[in-house]
């Protein structure tokens, strides 16, 4: 048996506040804590690398954007090595780098040739910006279902009841590589039924065949 509190994955401010502005909250938040440059920082010490966000006003950018260690030991912050493993937690994160942007020496950095912090300006991919529409518009409509009926519990979940007068939670949750459909039965609804899938075809078969509904 899988227990979860269903969240939505990210914070959001006061539930007192109406829907919408709850929304346009986040996403102005969303939008002042989203990265623009990117360090690497190799620790003189142990040779070990971490990847950084930093936001417009210069500052770490907080919550979801906490430092990314990279694998192995170097030397410093511009071999080849480590950059390469920050571009590619960049791009999985939907980022890439700015146009005519390059790694460097961050400013202050006493050793130009061997620093211990570099720094590349980024921008957000078409698939990050989807992503946040997504998490800050309209949740998709439900197909409709034969014998199916759903009523909206909170954003992104709606309670499903099928013919047999048994009810299932189906979530939906959005990703940058792929929104999120789950089912979940079980008398507090915390029977994983449907695992996570990004098909919502496959998260409605099981309510619409509620005999597989099975945890």
């Amino acid at each position: 048996m899988t227990t979860t509190n269903h969240g939505s994955g990210h914070n959001q401010p006061s539930q007192s506040l109406p829907e919408d502005r709850r929304l346009e909250l986040s996403r102005t938040s969303e939008e002042r804590h989203r990265p623009v440059t990117a360090r690497v920082y190799v620790s003189p010490i142990t040779s070990r690398a971490a990847l950084r966000w930093v936001n417009a006003e210069g500052h770490d950018s907080p919550t979801l954007w906490e430092p990314v260690r990279l694998d192995g030991t170097h030397a410093h912050a511009l071999r080849d090595e480590a950059l390469n493993l920050a571009g590619a937690v960049l791009a999985k994160r939907g980022f890439n780098y700015a146009r005519g942007a390059y790694w460097q020496p961050a400013s202050g950095e006493p050793d130009a040739a061997r620093p211990a912090t570099s720094e590349v300006a980024v921008v957000p991919t078409r698939a990050y910006l989807d992503l946040q529409d997504r998490r800050f518009g309209p949740v998709p409509e439900l197909p409709e279902v034969p014998g199916v009926t759903f009523k909206t519990t909170q954003r992104g979940q709606w309670w499903a009841t099928v013919p047999d007068g048994r009810t299932f939670l189906l979530t939906w949750t959005p990703h940058l590589d792929g929104d999120r459909w789950t089912v979940w039965g079980g008398d507090q609804h915390s029977d994983l039924i449907r695992p996570a899938t990004t098909s919502i075809d496959k998260a409605l078969f099981v309510l619409r065949h509620p005999s597989h509904a099975r945890p």
